[in-house]
């Protein structure tokens, strides 16, 4: 029941309000998820609603709106699981072709938060440099550059590259998105984490989209198999199954873009 309200609150406003919204395009990104990993019996619920000040469009399927985050937006989330609760908050705003962006990860603890700014060019490579405090106040510098190169009319590759002012910290990732025949679509994302005093971790994730409809996709996660499956009602809402072979860890998030 501790997890059961607080979603049920969230989704039938949603519900309600998408009603009245038949536009392809969205500004309004929510999401509900709930996870349970079965060896430690642990459970968490995450909330988060994204809003932009433009309207998006797909790229073709209807959970894909580009590689790149071109428009001012602010976003809140809120996450509660067995180890502790608390409220979270981001925001970026462009003025041209630069922008400024900042984020609080825990609102009650205020010292834990980034602040960043950066220039956004041709709406194909995005610079930016953000400081990053912690809890113990100590300051990090990262410098991270984003890539988008369309190769036709729907396809595209983004590569996003991040380094701390301590390069022994450092990640990348990468983004691929194919339109196939038949109304088909392929994803593939992929990342490598490397950070100081602790293990590297690699990512890997491949979605198949049969149609607009239904997606089925398959990686690795830090070594762990995941599966996932998609299923969309319409280009409002859809749901995400999931599930990682790390402690028997499933979930399953509700979706509506508004």
């Amino acid at each position: 029941m501790r997890y059961l309200l607080p979603m049920t609150a969230l989704l039938l406003p949603l519900s309600v309000l998408a009603t009245s919204v038949q536009a392809n395009d969205k500004q309004w990104f929510n999401s509900a998820s709930y996870s349970h990993t079965e060896e430690s019996s642990f459970n968490s619920l995450y909330l988060n609603s994204k809003y932009y000040f433009a309207e998006q469009q797909n790229t073709g399927i209807w959970d894909d709106y580009g590689y790149l985050d071109t428009d001012s937006n602010v976003s809140l989330s809120y996450t509660d699981n067995d180890a502790e609760n608390f409220f979270s908050a981001s925001g970026e705003a462009f003025y041209n072709n630069f922008f400024v962006n900042a984020s609080v990860e825990n609102l009650s603890k205020e010292d834990n938060h980034s602040i960043g700014f950066g220039y956004l060019y041709n709406d194909m490579l995005k610079l930016q440099v953000r400081t990053l405090r912690s809890d113990d106040h100590s300051d990090k510098t990262w410098f991270q550059a984003q890539y988008n190169h369309q190769l036709n009319e729907s396809d595209y590759l983004g590569v996003t590259v991040g380094v701390q002012d301590a390069p022994d910290n450092w990640m990348v990732s990468t983004r691929y998105f194919k339109k196939l025949e038949g109304g088909s679509f392929f994803t593939i994302d992929a990342s490598h984490e490397d950070y100081q005093n602790a293990s590297s971790v690699r990512n890997i994730m491949a979605n198949y989209y049969v149609d607009k409809t239904l997606a089925f996709g398959a990686g690795i996660y830090d070594s762990k198999l995941q599966l996932e499956a998609k299923y969309f009602l319409s280009d409002k809402y859809f749901y995400r199954f999931g599930y990682l072979d790390r402690g028997n860890q499933v979930s399953v998030a509700f979706n509506a873009y508004l």
